[in-house]
């Protein structure tokens, strides 16, 4: 079945057609998950993001793709989720480790003020000094390469605003460079 036809049946009750949309982008929610959150909150967030998902589908209006849709949402899942947990922590980060097998070429690669960073960068700290969303606006930008645009309709904002998050994370990932 196609994406239109899954989430025409989900919204007629076919669990079926809601347990394959969950099964096509669990992967990528958990992504988004693993990029803004600890380990022991990505399974709440993930449960959160589809029990949201399931309850809102009449309100999905398919001027985006699915996927764009269910990120916003499971971006949305993850902000309120550090928001919590920051209040009950008294401010700690939580943010995740970030994988050793990412290196800052990942980052790099498409950034000219960026090229030639040494292999001994400790991409954990420059990384750890973004707000979470401004480290997720990053990483979609240049780990998935995805457009300003999709960024943009994803965080429920104007390209223009995207281009300037990515500047100003960018801006202080050189910053934090600097004092390394």
């Amino acid at each position: 079945m196609d994406e239109a036809t899954l989430i025409a049946a989900a919204r007629l009750g076919d669990e079926d057609a809601f347990a394959e949309l969950y099964r096509q982008h669990i992967g990528y929610v958990r992504k988004i998950g693993r990029s803004m959150l600890r380990k022991h909150d990505l399974d709440d967030m993930c449960q959160d993001t589809f029990l949201q998902a399931f309850t809102r589908l009449r309100s999905f209006e398919g001027t985006c793709q699915f996927r764009t849709w269910i990120a916003r949402i499971a971006t949305t899942q993850c902000l309120l989720t550090l928001r919590k947990v920051r209040r009950a922590s008294n401010g700690e980060s939580n943010l995740i480790q970030i994988d050793p097998e990412l290196t800052a070429d990942d980052f790099a690669a498409e950034d000219k003020n960026l090229e030639g960073v040494p292999a001994r960068l400790d991409l954990d700290k420059l990384l750890g000094a973004l707000q979470p969303l401004q480290r997720r606006v990053l990483e979609m930008a240049y780990l998935e390469g995805m457009p300003e645009l999709e960024i943009a309709e994803m965080l429920g904002t104007s390209p223009s605003s995207v281009k300037g998050m990515i500047h100003h994370a960018r801006r202080r990932v050189q910053k934090k460079y600097k004092e390394i």
